[in-house]
This record gives structure tokens, sequence and C-alpha cells, in this order.
């Protein structure tokens, strides 16, 4: 990874090591769960302003 703080990549690595994946798995697991959140935000407002 480029331009990351050493600690931060340090980290990844250490929770990518729990998880069992190698660090790129993790990242690709963890952008995928993230784009997924952010959808599921963008729904769940459209019903709430529905509902308003």
């Amino acid at each position: 990874m480029r331009n990351m703080c050493l600690i931060v990549v340090k980290n990844l690595d250490d929770l990518a090591k729990r998880k069992g994946p190698s660090r790129q798995a993790f990242l690709k697991e963890q952008l995928e769960t993230l784009s997924i959140v952010e959808e599921e935000a963008k729904r769940e407002q459209a019903i709430d302003d529905l509902y308003d």
C-alpha cells in the first residue's frame, strides 16, 4: 500500500492475520462491506423520507 502510515498498515496486517485471509483479501472484503453499508443507509433514508 502506498502513502499509508506504517502503524495503520501493521494494524491492518494484524487484523487480517486474525481473520485468516491475506491483507489484500481482508481489505477487499472490508471495502465491499463498506459499500453495501453505504447503499443500505441510503435505502433506509429513502424509506424514512417516504414516511415523513
